[in-house]
């Protein structure tokens, strides 16, 4: 004789309840294995930075604490971003000067107007100042270092410091003619990025 089926009128409510119930589990383990994994993902893809420097790194600070508190700050590895004011070549390194700026949520520095101050990036390696121009954007992980001062015209002026782990330099935008690139299109936008990945 076949073994009774869960819908066997003889077969009690609970038992019954208790087959569905588990027969459900696997879905919902797999549903919930798929948006973590998911949103994982889209965390990911929203930075710049390494997953070692995100590791590493401290929770975003207020640049203004960071660079008047720079010595309590000294060997934290930080996450910054502005757009270059000056490359300096100096043999086997390269001083990186920065004017700060707010970061996306995708890292992406953004409306110099909003700048609290500048600070400076030690990086190991030689960085090309025709790359690298003044007004290009960029994210930088780094270890902080204190403060350098050096004068602003006549005025003193205390850099916060950091020694780079990484430096994502950011595509320039370019600004194509084109239906989309019309101001009278109802898609108009002017900027096109080209696709690119440039980390230092």
């Amino acid at each position: 004789m076949p073994p009774p089926s869960v819908d066997t009128p003889g077969r009690p409510l609970h038992s019954l309840a208790q087959t569905r119930a588990t027969r459900r589990r696997p879905a919902r383990a797999v549903a919930f294995i798929v948006a973590l994994l998911s949103a994982g993902g889209w965390l990911t893809s929203c930075t710049v930075m390494s997953a070692r420097t995100m590791a590493e790194a401290d929770p975003p600070l207020p640049f203004p604490m960071l660079a008047a508190k720079a010595e309590d700050f000294e060997g934290r590895v930080v996450i910054l971003g502005g757009y270059v004011l000056e490359v300096r070549n100096r043999g086997q390194h390269t001083v990186l000067v920065v004017l700060q700026a707010p970061l996306s949520g995708g890292q992406e520095p953004v409306d110099a107007d909003r700048s609290q101050g500048r600070f400076m990036v030690l990086h190991e390696r030689f960085l090309d100042p025709e790359v690298f121009t003044k007004g290009r954007k960029v994210t930088v992980g780094g270890v902080v270092r204190g403060v350098t001062t050096e004068a602003i015209g006549e005025d003193p002026y205390d850099y916060l410091t950091l020694a780079s782990r990484e430096i994502f330099l950011w595509e320039r935008e370019e600004y194509l003619p084109g239906p989309y690139f019309d101001r009278s299109h109802p898609y108009y936008d002017t900027r096109y990025r080209r696709p690119y990945d440039r980390r230092y």
